[in-house]
């Protein structure tokens, strides 16, 4: 079902949208038109856009999406990193209730309610791939890294890392000062920590599509042995973390 034909489930200055971008100046407009559509009209929400030092047009493009709709614009010259600026986004929000979005169109919008629908009763709505679609050694990388984190932190998510997710205030307002051990998996970490400390957490199973132009260069495979130490370390320092926090 489309959006447009759902009820207006959500009330006005309930939700915020917020998309990270870095190096999507091809495809950008296309995904702020699609989320501007199907989550932003709909439901009345407040949209923020976090760029974070884009070597392309990305800056430009957006500067010239804003003049052209509602939206909250920040521009960073200097990299903040993928966590950075959804840390730095998240501090913007003052809704109750913020949907988090990657910018790189390879999830459905669409999917927005589906984890809406979800959310009563919960404090965590996380999309869960079906089937990904990204590169084989992205695949394999990602999936070695959930048994692992399932394994060291005993947190039983299937797609903890996904960068789709409905998030209430208290969880983000309580975990943005603690997250600081996995540099890749910011997302991770975060629903690590929101299930150790009991918030209610929920996986909703979503489409994932090909990225709309360009390729990733964050896990291409001449950094993948450095990625993988630093993953590894991560989370024994998370788990050496909340195995502490847990001891009475």
């Amino acid at each position: 079902m489309l959006a447009s034909a759902l009820p207006p489930a959500v009330p006005p200055g309930m939700l915020t949208v917020l998309l990270p971008v870095h190096n999507e100046a091809d495809s950008i407009e296309r995904v702020l038109d699609e989320v501007g559509r199907v989550v932003v009209e709909p439901t009345h929400a407040k949209l923020i856009v976090c760029e974070d030092g884009s070597s392309d047009l990305s800056p430009t493009v957006l500067k010239q999406a804003a003049a052209q709709r509602t939206m909250e614009l920040h521009l960073h010259p200097e990299r903040l990193g993928y966590g950075g600026a959804a840390a730095f986004g998240m501090r913007l929000v003052q809704t109750p209730v913020l949907f988090f979005m990657d910018s790189d169109g390879q999830y459905d919008p669409e999917d927005f309610w589906k984890l809406w629908n979800s959310l009563e009763g919960n404090d965590l709505v996380i999309g869960a791939k079906v089937r990904r679609s990204e590169p084989f050694h992205r695949t394999v990388l990602a999936l070695g890294f959930h048994v692992l984190a399932r394994l060291f932190t005993g947190v039983r998510l299937t797609d903890m890392d996904c960068g789709f997710r409905i998030v209430r205030r208290q969880v983000w307002e309580e975990l943005l000062p603690e997250i600081r051990h996995l540099e890749y998996s910011f997302w991770a970490e975060f629903s690590i920590r929101a299930a150790r400390r009991g918030f209610h957490v929920q996986e909703v199973p979503i489409r994932h599509r090909h990225r709309l132009s360009g390729v990733t260069s964050i896990y291409s495979p001449r950094k993948l042995p450095r990625i993988i130490f630093e993953q590894l370390t991560g989370l024994v320092s998370l788990s050496r973390e909340l195995g502490r926090a847990s001891t009475p």
